[in-house]
């Protein structure tokens, strides 16, 4: 099986590249953000004709019960900055009726992914998800965000995987661990390292798990 593990830095991967990179798992770094994700991501499955993209990265976390350095499987992302803000209220794309709920590839305004009952062979929890081209730092941003959307994660990637994955017809998921709270700036409180290591042990797991199935669905 041909898998590619995508991130949006090199650094977030690193120790797996260290541990597999002779094999026969691929790795495709997009760069950071929604735009740069979607364009290098469909140029490489284009190109590459991948059977299974996994995407992995850090993440801040919405829901502060949930211990930094844990890692999570995004199940459902949702677009969190396409919109405008009127008179305190964000209203996104669909609430202006410029895309249908159910518009493809979305179902109720989110891009679901349909392959982890085959691809979460590491049995790890499935949460929503979020994505932004700005990281959320105002109260009254992330209170928004929160009431409309009530995801667990944060990232400016997440979507564009999703999105181009759906639309393409390939198998795919996205690996998340939990380096910070959404809204929290002082770096000295994040899990960095810890994050990092447990993303690249769950990853290598996972490759180990799926590199033999052929049966993706």
């Amino acid at each position: 099986m041909k898998i590619f593990i995508i991130a949006a830095t090199k650094f977030e991967i690193q120790p797996t590249i260290t541990k597999l990179g002779n094999g026969n798992t691929s790795f495709f770094i997009t760069g950071i953000g929604m735009l740069s994700t979607a364009v290098s991501l469909t140029k490489m499955i284009l190109q590459q004709q991948p059977d299974l993209v996994i995407q992995a990265g850090i993440a801040g976390s919405y829901n502060k019960q949930i211990s930094l350095g844990k890692v999570v499987v995004v199940k459902q992302e949702f677009l969190g900055d396409m919109g405008v803000e009127e008179a305190g209220i964000w209203r996104d794309t669909f609430d202006l009726n410029l895309i249908g709920v159910n518009d493809f590839p979305f179902a109720q305004k989110q891009i679901i992914n349909p392959y982890l009952l085959t691809l979460n062979v590491s049995q790890l929890d499935e949460v929503v998800g979020v994505t932004v081209n700005e990281i959320s730092t105002s109260q009254q941003r992330i209170e928004q965000i929160v009431l409309k959307y009530n995801p667990i994660t944060e990232s400016m990637e997440g979507a564009a995987l999703h999105y181009v994955c759906t639309d393409l017809q390939v198998p795919y998921i996205q690996i998340r661990s939990i380096s910070n709270y959404v809204g929290e700036r002082d770096k000295t409180k994040w899990q960095m390292p810890l994050a990092i290591t447990n993303l690249n042990d769950i990853l290598v797991d996972i490759v180990n798990k799926l590199s033999g199935d052929n049966q993706l669905s």
